[in-house]
């Protein structure tokens, strides 16, 4: 009986040490972590880029300080996507780790070529999540990805990484992640709206030298997949008025050149409706939404009917005007056609696959927009009439 024991105990110890020794368990200093990775398209060749972050710039240190952030940026070339990054892994020096991947940035160019090799190969990797961001460029990637933040914080506290924060402030351009991505470029007549980002060399500064840092600086607009367009945020005002999601947009009245009062509307309602009385299919738009008067500069717009209705001429005009600009670059940045498959298939299966009905300037008929100026802010501060 103690012999058994003895076997036992012995063959029992034997199997811990030899679990212990042949675990395929990576130690975390001995992987490198990509944060974003990009996708370029020239010369005939793909060019793939990776953002490692040195995680020491992240953590704080046993005093309570962080430490000065350090980025990594690689660049791989090949005839697909997957040899590019390849050709990376011959000099990462350790395995790399997709399951931290927050970015994505893809350039025009490779938009162009068309990126469906790309999601399919994301996908199909057991590493790659698929809630990153997406976002367009029109600049060189590697300056995209060695952007930082401020206070030597590292690139994770900047656009690239969190865009959610700014857009709760202004909200024109809504972020994109790649699930919503993969499923909007396979929904029928659906325009994707993807935002692309450049590098703003002016506004600051520190110590009267400029520091590069990243902005939204327009929309690249995909429609199954397929490159429409690229519109610059300044043509997109109107956007955010029928995009769902919109947190906070500010508004000049009456125009931004000679603003009076400047007001925020808060998290607008938007409803389209299909009129079918006319030949072509054109749409009526009704918006609901709350604001609050913000800043004034001047004694004009005093009483409040007269804000409303400047305030509601004004967003009327962001919405037509990027119409037209959608016309002219033939993107239906408003999803008609989208809305028309939905709600109104029959419809819909008559102008498909020519949508051209759809992308013309009368295709709005009436905005009708229901806007509740509830305060001026600060009360004792107030320059506005309640009364008509």
């Amino acid at each position: 009986m103690k012999r058994n024991l003895l076997c036992i105990l012995t063959l029992t110890v034997s199997l811990l040490f030899a679990s212990g020794c042949s675990t395929d368990i990576k130690d975390i200093e001995k992987l490198s972590y990509a944060s974003a990775i990009g996708v370029d398209y020239k010369d005939g060749k793909y060019h793939g880029y990776i953002q490692f972050i040195d995680f020491q710039s992240v953590a704080k240190t046993s005093d309570g300080m962080k430490t000065a952030s350090r980025v990594w940026v690689g660049e791989g070339v090949g005839d697909t996507f997957e040899e590019s990054f390849f050709d990376l892994y011959q000099t990462a020096q350790e395995r790399i780790y997709w399951g931290h991947l927050t970015s994505i940035v893809i350039s025009e160019s490779a938009f162009k070529k068309g990126i469906k090799d790309f999601y399919d190969s994301v996908i199909r990797y057991y590493e790659f999540r698929l809630t990153p961001w997406v976002y367009g460029t029109r600049e060189p990637i590697n300056d995209i990805l060695s952007a930082g933040g401020f206070f030597g914080q590292s690139p994770l506290s900047t656009i690239l990484h969190e865009p959610k924060g700014i857009y709760s402030q202004s909200s024109v351009i809504a972020p994109i992640k790649l699930h919503r991505l993969i499923g909007q470029i396979n929904e029928p007549g659906f325009t994707t709206c993807i935002p692309t980002l450049s590098l703003n060399k002016k506004q600051w500064s520190e110590k009267n030298k400029t520091e590069p840092k990243l902005m939204m600086n327009g929309a690249i607009f995909l429609k199954q997949d397929k490159f429409r367009s690229y519109i610059p945020i300044k043509e997109l005002n109107g956007l955010r008025w029928l995009q769902e999601g919109t947190v906070r947009a500010g508004v000049s009245v009456p125009n931004t050149k000679k603003p009076a009062v400047q007001i925020v509307v808060d998290k607008p309602k938007t409803k389209l409706s299909l009129d079918k009385s006319s030949g072509d299919p054109r749409y009526n738009i009704d918006i609901k939404a709350t604001a609050y008067m913000v800043n004034r500069t001047n004694k004009n717009l005093l009483e409040l009917k007269q804000l409303t209705d400047k305030a509601s001429e004004v967003i009327e005009e962001e919405i037509r005007s990027t119409l037209k600009t959608g016309v002219e670059k033939k993107t239906d940045i408003y999803n008609f056609e989208h809305d028309m498959y939905r709600n109104h298939y029959e419809q819909w299966r008559s102008i498909t696959p020519d949508d051209t009905s759809l992308l013309k300037k009368n295709v709005i008929r009436d905005v009708r927009i229901h806007l509740n100026i509830e305060h001026s802010s600060k009360e004792k501060n107030s320059t506005i009439h309640k009364g008509d």
